[in-house]
């Protein structure tokens, strides 16, 4: 078998459930077994038929061999033949033929033996062909004081006994076929039940695979899977202890982070940023002076002026990304949704060969800070992932309200055309700090392909109407 072929064959049966592998296993036995058997069938009915045949032909040798002593002469022969004829009316196996001193048949005068049926009526020719033995025939002589007068032959006629076997084959056929069709329906269940705690602890695996650690499979009564199904509920235990273990740390991080940024930024905005606008008053100090100059003098000093002046906007500029992106300066004072425009309007000016797409209307004022926080970072994370490592040419925000367990949520997602998730590919801090601060609300994330190229995250947060405003003041 080539190669080629071979590998095919092995992915297929690789790909077939674990049940399906055992039925056809011990269907192919089945049918070897039915082979040999029907195999073992024709030879014993050839013998059979054979020695059936060969015994009838030596009774009746010795019977006829006993009767043509009656015979007188060669006026007899045709009576001879009637009597025959009548003896021989219901017998099988065996066809008998009165013949002259010249080997010519004396035929009855009426025919009293029954016409056989045609064989391949009643069997297949390649059965007939399989099983007919080999045909033999004794002639008894009629010899009346010496004289040969005539004779008797008799056939071999195994016609019925290969009927019969026919039959016989067929009936068992019948019968082991209903056999294995049973067996196998009734394995089909059976497998289903011995096998349904391994699916079970398959359903477990996946479960786990994507983090629901309270899954647990119930104790089957399988003394080889007891100690499987509670290794299993151990393990998932002890991942479920791990997991609350890293949450509460990434959640404490986060709390630590967030403090850390909202203290760097305080420093920023009131250190630095009272420093840039001294700065910025000295500078224009020293310009009113140097105006009252002479020209000559005045123009070296407003030219060091525009310098610093221009300096002192770009720090500014910096001061304002860097407060932006440590904690939004305008968190509980602006709307959610205007939060969201002036991020995405700052990605698009650092960003000039991306189109951004946006679609935020429909929103409340707020959904409180700590949500209003989260969804921030979710549309900074998740850009800032399909920008570095997507390296996206079209990205779309799109803010929609939706369902979760029951409740009203509001559900974020970050759509790109970039080089989707490998299969390789890993969460890193920023994304599973971001899961972490959905997950403080209750939420989701999911991270998933999408065609024919491009990756989309989906953060879902529930949330309680009354937390909501219509004001622009976020609740603290």
């Amino acid at each position: 078998m080539p190669a080629e072929l071979r590998s095919k064959l092995s992915t297929r049966w690789n790909q077939l459930p674990f049940r399906w592998q055992i039925l056809i296993t011990i269907s192919i036995v089945a049918l070897l077994a039915s082979v040999l058997s029907g195999v073992f069938a024709v030879v014993d009915a050839r013998s059979r038929a054979d020695i059936e045949t060969q015994a009838n032909i030596e009774l009746w040798a010795n019977h006829i061999a006993s009767k043509v002593r009656q015979v007188e002469g060669e006026n007899q022969l045709q009576e001879f033949a009637n009597a025959l004829d009548i003896e021989m009316a219901n017998i099988r196996h065996v066809s008998v033929t009165v013949r002259d001193a010249n080997g010519n048949a004396v035929e009855p005068a009426h025919h009293h033996t029954a016409k056989p049926e045609v064989l391949e009526a009643r069997a297949p020719k390649w059965f007939v062909d399989l099983v007919q033995p080999d045909i033999e025939s004794r002639i008894v002589d009629i010899a009346p004081g010496g004289r040969l007068t005539g004779s008797v032959l008799i056939s071999g006629v195994p016609d019925d006994e290969i009927a019969e076997a026919w039959e016989l084959l067929k009936l068992l056929a019948l019968l082991w076929l209903g056999a294995i069709g049973l067996m196998m329906t009734g394995l089909y269940f059976i497998l289903g039940l011995v096998l349904n705690p391994l699916a079970r602890l398959g359903s477990g695996m996946r479960e786990l695979e994507v983090g629901h650690f309270g899954f647990r499979l119930d104790i089957p009564h399988i003394r080889e899977l007891e100690p499987i199904a509670a290794a299993f509920n151990e393990l998932a235990a002890a991942l479920g202890q791990a997991n609350a273990e890293n949450s509460r740390l990434y959640r404490q991080l986060i709390v630590v982070q967030e403090e850390e940024r909202r203290e760097i930024s305080r420093d920023l905005h009131d250190e630095f940023g009272p420093c840039l606008f001294a700065i910025m008053a000295g500078t224009s100090a020293v310009a009113h002076h140097a105006k009252s100059l002479p020209a000559a003098q005045a123009a070296p000093i407003l030219s060091c002026v525009d310098e610093i002046v221009q300096v002192s906007n770009h720090l500014k500029s910096l001061n304002r990304g860097l407060l932006n992106r440590l904690r939004p300066i305008a968190l509980g004072r602006r709307t959610i949704s205007d939060l969201i425009s002036e991020l995405v309007a700052t990605f698009e000016r650092r960003h000039n060969g991306i189109v951004f797409h946006l679609i935020i209307d429909g929103l409340p004022a707020t959904f409180g800070e700590g949500i209003d926080l989260t969804l921030y970072r979710c549309v900074q994370e998740g850009v800032t992932n399909a920008i570095r490592h997507g390296r996206a040419h079209s990205i779309t925000i799109e803010f929609q309200e939706t369902q979760s367990g029951g409740q009203p949520a509001i559900e974020v997602r970050v759509t790109d055309d970039g080089r989707g998730i490998g299969e390789m590919d890993q969460f890193g801090y920023g994304l599973s700090s971001m899961r972490e601060r959905v997950h403080e609300f209750g939420g989701s994330v999911k991270i998933s392909p999408v065609t024919p190229s491009g990756a989309v995250l989906a953060a879902t947060i529930p949330h309680s109407r009354d937390s909501m405003s219509d004001g622009t003041t976020a609740a603290s």
